[in-house]
């Protein structure tokens, strides 16, 4: 072993002793506060909720990212009173935020060990008066769910009330295909790692396409995180996800910052056209049959013009309630009849010409 490794070692080893020797006293202390990360509906742009992040105000290392004392928290068996702490403030903060936005929480999986966990989450939104709807808790795939029976009464309860839960970090882990399959989760939230290079690795779009192809056959609602710019929001948009999150919409920020974001309006960019999005699902997008037709799928229900499909007898398979709209008839009048029996007077027209 190299000096220059070795004296790296033991800073870290020594950086990590601080860390938890101080944490503690940061709890009693009030440092270590919410912040929030909004997350937005990417067909509209428009903000639906907020994750709850912390950071740590140290008064000599100034913010200290969570990665670095979370993992220390959990050890020392701190975190149920930090998340306590956090979730009993944020319910506080969003108190100020319009009602029909969520926040979403991330819960240890140390926690889940805690039969006593509901009651308490309970007990803090009661006493903030903030409902269960409008709470999203999330758990890490790669969480390692010693007790599953337990995690899933645990969960089931907190869902009984209202809650929400999701999935998080999915695709970096080895158990997150056996907690959908044992674990009442309806929301997926991808990983930023295949978002990031979407646009650069064929392997990523890929996974993030067959991952959409998988909450659609559950019946799943999908967050897409570290979305960093308008390329990667247009795949994703073209895919069909509902919601995702990402620098391209905001940092994490402390509650004054994130109410800023609200008074100055949720709506950022004009969406592009259908011809933009359907020329990079085209040059762009790579897949299975069946995420090709999750994609095809997005894009037909959400154009604002009116589109159909058709048989080779010019019979009616598909049509999308635009085009309904615009005919004054319901979807159904059309399905499996042929354009001249639901136009005859246009079609006679037609052949006349």
């Amino acid at each position: 072993m190299s000096v220059n490794r070795g004296n790296a070692m033991l800073t870290s080893r020594t950086e990590g002793r601080n860390v938890a020797s101080e944490l503690a006293r940061a709890l009693d202390r009030n440092e270590i506060v919410p912040y929030y990360q909004p997350i937005v509906n990417l067909q509209t742009r428009r903000i639906e909720g907020f994750e709850l992040l912390a950071r740590w105000q140290h008064p000599i290392r100034q913010n200290i990212g969570p990665a670095e004392f979370i993992p220390a928290a959990e050890k020392l068996g701190l975190i149920g009173a930090l998340t306590e702490r956090l979730l009993r403030q944020a319910c506080i903060d969003a108190a100020n935020w319009p009602a029909h936005l969520r926040l979403s929480v991330n819960i240890s999986p140390r926690q889940l060990h805690d039969s006593r966990l509901p009651k308490q989450i309970s007990g803090i939104l009661e006493q903030a008066r903030f409902p269960f709807q409008r709470l999203t808790l999330e758990i890490t795939e790669s969480a390692v769910v010693d007790d599953i029976d337990l995690a899933r009464l645990i969960l089931g309860h907190l869902r009984s009330l209202g809650a929400h839960l999701a999935l998080d970090d999915f695709g970096t882990g080895y158990s997150g295909l056996r907690h959908l399959q044992e674990l009442p989760f309806d929301i997926l939230k991808v990983d930023a790692i295949f978002v990031r290079t979407l646009c650069t690795k064929t392997e990523s779009r890929k996974i993030v396409a067959a991952v959409m192809g998988l909450c659609q056959s559950l019946k799943l609602a999908t967050i897409a995180e570290g979305i960093e710019n308008d390329s990667q929001l247009e795949m994703l948009r073209c895919l069909g996800y509902g919601n995702g999150q990402g620098w391209l919409f905001g940092r994490p920020a402390p509650a004054a910052e994130a109410e800023a974001l609200l008074k100055n309006g949720q709506s950022v960019v004009a969406l592009n056209s259908v011809a933009q999005i359907a020329e990079q699902v085209a040059l762009q997008l790579e897949a299975m049959p069946i995420q090709c037709l999750w994609q095809l799928k997005a894009l037909y229900e959400g154009a604002p013009v009116g589109l159909a499909f058709l048989d080779r007898e010019l019979r009616y398979l598909a049509v999308n309630e635009r085009l309904a709209e615009m005919q004054g008839l319901p979807t159904a009048a059309f399905l499996g009849r042929a354009v001249a029996d639901v136009f005859p007077e246009e079609s006679k027209m037609s052949n006349r010409g």
